[in-house]
């Protein structure tokens, strides 16, 4: 509490948290980076990542890697972690609504968001993984899919590609929007893969089924999912073997 208070002291005295806070994020990590150049006073609490999941085991640093298991499907360690969310709630305390929403450390437009680094058996980030986080409430979380139209503008070295996925005869539209769809980005340096959903699944629309309406309100998918990959790390791993352009 006293270091929380010193600091916000001297946020204030320095003329607000813009000042204070770091804005690396995920986005601004390049693949080929070694593990001991990460800004390790950003990225915290690193753990084993269950593929776009909750964290596993906790890791001392993340020249720990090695204790997570390597992907059967990229090759790659993922290792999860959160932000510093210090200045976050040293905004909260100025009761800045504006400057909150700027430096919400682990969401991204509003969205809560899962990150995880990939890094190769040498120790070398090859690539990243960003979820939105289905522990986000429905308020929040029925614009989980929006998300994906602000990664196709951040990563358009080329066109991307994307296909519907196979609609299961039970699965429903959402207030008349259905989407279940993979993208692929592919360029020479890097491949960027989305997936996004906005539906029903079997069983979760209410408007057929409308029993227990308090407590399956928030019954439904509206995510997206994120991953970055350095070209020459996964071109020959079962991830990304195959493209999506026809």
């Amino acid at each position: 509490m006293q270091r929380t208070l010193a600091a916000i002291l001297i946020v204030l005295a320095c003329g607000g948290v813009a000042r204070a806070q770091s804005t690396v994020r995920i986005f601004d990590i390049e693949p080929g980076l070694p593990v001991t150049g990460l800004p390790l006073a950003d990225f915290v609490d690193p753990a084993c990542g269950t593929n776009g999941g909750p964290p596993s085991l906790p890791l001392g640093g993340f020249d720990q890697f090695a204790q997570c298991p390597a992907e059967s499907d990229t090759g790659l360690h993922e290792v999860w972690f959160i932000y510093d969310d210090e200045w976050e709630y040293i905004a909260r305390a100025q009761r800045d609504e504006l400057v909150i929403r700027r430096y919400s450390a682990n969401s991204f437009f509003d969205q809560p968001i899962i990150t995880s680094l990939l890094i190769g058996g040498d120790g070398i980030v090859q690539g990243y993984r960003v979820v939105t986080d289905p522990r986000a409430p429905p308020e929040v979380r029925i614009e989980g899919h929006l998300l994906a139209a602000y990664f196709k503008g951040m990563f358009n070295d080329t066109e991307w590609i994307c296909i519907d996925l196979p609609q299961d005869v039970r699965e429903q539209p959402i207030d008349r929007l259905f989407i279940k769809q993979a993208c692929e980005m592919r360029s020479d340096s890097r491949i960027a893969r989305l997936e996004v959903h906005h539906l029903y699944k079997p069983g979760q629309d209410l408007s057929l089924n409308p029993r227990m309406l308090d407590e399956a309100v928030g019954d439904f998918e509206s995510w997206t999912r994120l991953e970055v990959f350095a070209a020459e790390a996964v071109r020959d791993a079962p991830c990304c073997r195959a493209s999506l352009r026809p």
